[in-house]
């Protein structure tokens, strides 16, 4: 009897802790297409239901608007998690945008509209040696209020609001956020190009105003030059935004500190455009718009509800035939006033397992017997050696039998190999110098990528 009720408890132990198996999703991208997932936020507040918001978009800017539940793979730590619900938030959640813009002195001079494509001179000098434009030029300050007034209009101000503010040497315009569409366009006319450039102290204006809002937050920012007069740091203003969950969109008109606008961007999860020319404005603003009102809501259950394990590792995923699409594994903590609601279901998991098997054996006479599929953990790669490497690379894994794929940086795979020991050897000679994304795979899970470097 005794061994019968051990043997029972284990299986029932087992069945409660046990991992759904991994399927492969079909997406709504072509083969020919590569994407990416970006984690913005994640809100464990109502646990074990844990919300997450995301941005899906494919490689060349461009939205992914058709994602739906069925798409969508969970993975917190290693546990596989069912998806509750998924939608794109856009459409009913109040977006507030600050717009931050450069009317700086150099924001009259646009050189790309003086030549033409073969270098020839568009402008002429009159009698008197006065310069004379080309008769369609335009200033990129007029560019830019021409396709921020256009940028504005594609938001639904039912919901939506919006908050500006100009600056050049020092901030010198600053609309709260609102509604009024009037305002905005008057505010947005009012700017004259004249002075220097303090674009870290107005992105962090433009931050300050978007704090104490609902909804999703962002920012973004227009320059023409080199930051010269501001006090705030590129690093105190991605700390901020960061802290608030503000993504910060970037453009550079001209010349510009590119790695230093990129690396803000990238860094609060936002994105950075170079464009040459203050004519491609509109097409930008454009681009952008679509961008954020594109953010998905994804609702999904906890499979791991013990009060030790606070910290968590969560990972969106999607595959889609020869592509495999994965966002960076983000890291949250479960709130401590969280902690005691999960205290509870630990409990009342207790008292149900206990509860069940009593009885289970009541019922059965103490013999019962119970069928399962085995758990199954996620591979993982230990060690990947040399990196870089100059044609063979050596895999270190706990699994004993799987796939190994090679994926270039658009997310292709190049490279499968079949092993069936922990230690692979795998020859990447044929393929061209540059970056890799490797992976091991074993009955349908995979691991997560590790980056190797071919370099012969």
């Amino acid at each position: 009897m005794k061994k019968n009720f051990l043997l029972l408890s284990i299986l029932l132990l087992n069945l409660f802790i046990a991992n759904a198996q991994n399927n492969k999703i079909k997406g709504k991208l072509s083969t020919l297409d590569t994407a990416e997932l970006s984690i913005l936020n994640i809100y464990p507040e109502s646990f074990p239901e844990v919300s997450v918001v995301f941005k899906a978009q494919k490689i060349n800017g461009e939205p992914l608007w058709s994602l739906t539940a069925d798409d969508m793979i969970v993975h917190e730590n290693t546990d596989e998690c069912e998806v509750l619900s998924l939608e794109q938030i856009s459409k009913n959640k109040s977006i507030n945008l600050g717009i931050v813009i450069d009317h700086s002195g150099s924001m009259i001079k646009d050189f790309s509209q003086l030549f033409d494509e073969n270098g020839k001179p568009r402008f002429s000098f009159g009698k008197n040696g006065k310069f004379i434009l080309p008769d369609d030029y335009v200033a990129p300050i007029d560019n830019a209020k021409a396709a921020v007034k256009d940028f504005v209009s594609s938001f639904n101000f039912s919901k939506d609001l919006i908050s500006i503010i100009g600056f050049s040497n020092r901030v010198d315009r600053v609309l709260p956020l609102t509604q009024d569409t009037s305002a905005i366009r008057a505010i947005i006319d009012s700017m004259k190009a004249d002075y220097n450039t303090a674009l870290y102290n107005a992105i962090d204006t433009g931050i300050n105003m978007l704090i104490q809002s609902d909804g999703i937050k962002v920012i973004i920012a227009l320059t023409d030059g080199w930051d010269n007069a501001s006090i705030s740091t590129p690093q105190s203003i991605i700390d901020k935004a960061k802290k608030n969950d503000i993504p910060i969109y970037l453009i550079g008109l001209g010349e510009v500190n590119k790695d230093t606008l990129g690396y803000i961007s990238n860094s609060t999860k936002g994105q950075f455009y170079h464009v040459k020319s203050s004519n491609s404005l509109k097409d930008i603003y454009g681009l952008i718009s679509k961008q954020v009102q594109a953010f998905y809501s994804l609702t999904y259950v906890s499979e791991n509800i013990s009060s030790v394990d606070t910290a968590r590792k969560l990972e969106l995923r999607f595959d889609i035939d020869s592509l495999y699409l994965s966002s960076t594994p983000e890291s949250f903590d479960i709130p401590k006033e969280v902690l005691v609601h999960v205290e509870e279901k630990e409990k009342q998991r207790t008292y149900m397992l206990w509860g069940g098997i009593f009885l289970a054996l009541l019922i059965g006479g103490g013999t019962i017997l119970l069928t399962r599929k085995p758990f199954l953990s996620r591979p993982s790669i230990s060690k990947i050696y040399p990196n870089p490497s100059k044609g063979r690379i050596n895999i270190e894994t706990k699994t004993e039998k799987g796939t190994v794929h090679i994926t270039d940086m658009t997310g292709k795979t190049v490279k499968t190999v079949e092993f069936s020991e922990g230690r692979i050897s795998v020859d990447i000679s044929d393929l061209p110098d540059g970056n890799y994304i490797t992976n091991v795979e074993s009955n349908g899970s995979r691991s997560s990528g590790s980056q190797i470097s071919l370099q012969k």
